[in-house]
């Protein structure tokens, strides 16, 4: 019986975000915790925002895990160092750290590269027994000498094998109130320029077991249910067996969203069974209305079918949340073509987000020479962090955030109501709440953009991040 005692860590940040409104806990660490409890370590999880009493609870375990995205980093990042100076062993894991092994390491004790359901119980294990992580796949840790030593590619995880996320392991969760978040698959078949989806997981998709998302969903069938999945649709035959099973076994929620790709929307006979099983709304990827930029950004869509897939949609009774990427190399009019274009189209919500080049993806290495700064916390989509090509980023910022304002207008949002889609109103008064709010939280932000950058009194507009100073005050 292993005696370590774990504590398992998910990165909050306070800040306003696209997802402020909706926020529901990734189901990694609780996955991870299920693994370790399987395996009989004594494990919790903290998968909400911690005040300073709560954090230092996490002084008296043995070892730590924080996992992170880029957005989060900074707070992870805080969290290590203060662990670390209280002699805890920090192990971080996530996206980030997974394509920014040297950056992270000089915080925490070992970096878990990409999956860690194989990789952190062996490594806990060799830090149980006092025996050397040299064999432990997947890692990066400090040797003696202070070099930065990488262990090799871990075995990629029979994610079938993996049992249910546990969110129960937290303080915070009961049985009556586990988050409504499911993920029945990873990987993704596609390959955006943007996304670090198949960086981490592969591309190759791999499922759940049909009985285990069942029984995942009876759990939290009586609340709005999100899949979690990054493109839930993808494998259309397996969906549609995964939503007959639903009905049949009567585990249909309340109601349910989630992620779908525009050509799946031309699949009648799949939309039927959404909305026979009550999904409300999907978000698709449709990222531009220009066909350059799409094929830029290796989408597979034409911009002639998201007008299909709107109608298809709306004909099921289901809502669109357009996501929409405003590329480096597009002009400030591109925001409002896409607004021009969604309101024309009648897509019920949408986002819209400057080009962020998440590291591990195609765009960090195509826009390295362009990026303005690596203040991590601004790489949330919302915030313009690279130079673009034919405007100021100042010009790009303000054009995302006046078009984001033109469509959640107050009169756009009470005049929203359609039949079986009242609920449009809520979104978007949401939607312009949350944007009152971020701009009014980016104020600093939004002043050093139109500055042009100045620092010392030189313009440093177009030169890279690594030579000056972040925005704002210094990175955390």
């Amino acid at each position: 019986m292993p005696h370590l005692k774990i504590a398992l860590v998910e990165a909050v940040s306070k800040s306003t975000h696209v997802y402020s409104r909706t926020y529901l806990p990734r189901a990694g660490v609780a996955t991870l915790g299920a693994v370790l409890k399987q395996l009989g370590y004594s494990c919790d999880i903290f998968i909400h925002w911690m005040p300073a009493e709560e954090e230092k609870q996490l002084e008296r375990y043995d070892v730590v895990g924080i996992g992170s995205l880029s957005s989060t980093i900074e707070e992870a990042y805080l969290l290590a160092d203060h662990l670390k100076s209280k002699n805890v062993t920090v192990v971080m894991g996530g996206p980030h750290v997974t394509f920014m092994p040297e950056e992270a390491i000089e915080h925490c004790d070992f970096v878990v590269l990409g999956e860690g359901e194989i990789t952190l119980p062996e490594l806990l294990a060799a830090i149980e027994n006092k025996r050397s992580s040299e064999n432990v796949k997947g890692i990066v840790f400090k040797r003696p000498d202070r070099t930065i030593h990488y262990t090799g590619p871990s075995d990629s995880v029979d994610y079938k094998s993996m049992p249910s996320p546990d969110f129960t392991l937290s303080s915070h969760v009961t049985p009556k109130n586990i988050p409504p978040m499911i993920t029945t698959s990873r990987g993704c078949p596609h390959n955006c320029s943007f996304c670090s989806v198949t960086s981490v997981f592969g591309r190759k998709y791999r499922f759940k077991r049909k009985e285990q998302v069942i029984s995942e969903l009876q759990a939290v069938k009586h609340r709005s249910v999100c899949f979690g999945d990054d493109n839930f649709c993808a494998n259309s035959v397996r969906t549609k067996k995964l939503l007959r099973e639903m009905i049949k076994v009567d585990a249909v929620p309340l109601r349910w969203s989630g992620q779908m790709c525009v050509e799946a929307a031309s699949d009648n006979e799949l939309l039927a069974l959404m909305q026979k099983t009550r999904c409300r709304i999907v978000y698709v990827g449709i990222e531009s209305v220009d066909p350059a930029t799409l094929k830029k950004y290796g989408k597979a869509h034409q911009v002639n079918a998201v007008k299909k897939c709107v109608e298809n949609l709306h004909h099921h009774n289901i809502g669109i949340h357009g996501m929409f990427v405003v590329d480096s190399s597009d002009k400030p009019e591109a925001a409002k073509n896409i607004v021009d274009y969604a309101i024309k189209a009648d897509i019920d919500t949408i986002q819209i987000f400057s080009l962020t080049p998440f590291p591990g993806t195609r765009a960090f290495a195509e826009n390295k020479n362009r990026i303005i700064h690596q203040q991590w916390s601004k790489y949330d989509g919302m915030h313009v962090v690279v130079n673009p090509e034919n405007c100021t980023a100042y010009d790009m910022q303000m054009s995302i955030v006046n078009q984001m304002n033109r469509f959640y207008s107050l009169k756009r949002a009470l005049t929203a109501y359609k039949k079986n889609r009242a609920w449009r109103v809520k979104y978007r008064l949401g939607g312009n709440i949350l944007m009152r709010r971020w701009v009014k939280e980016n104020k600093t932000y939004i002043e050093n953009l139109r500055a042009g950058f100045q620092v010392n009194g030189t313009d440093i507009k177009g030169t890279h991040a690594a030579e000056y100073a972040p925005l704002g005050a210094a990175t955390k």
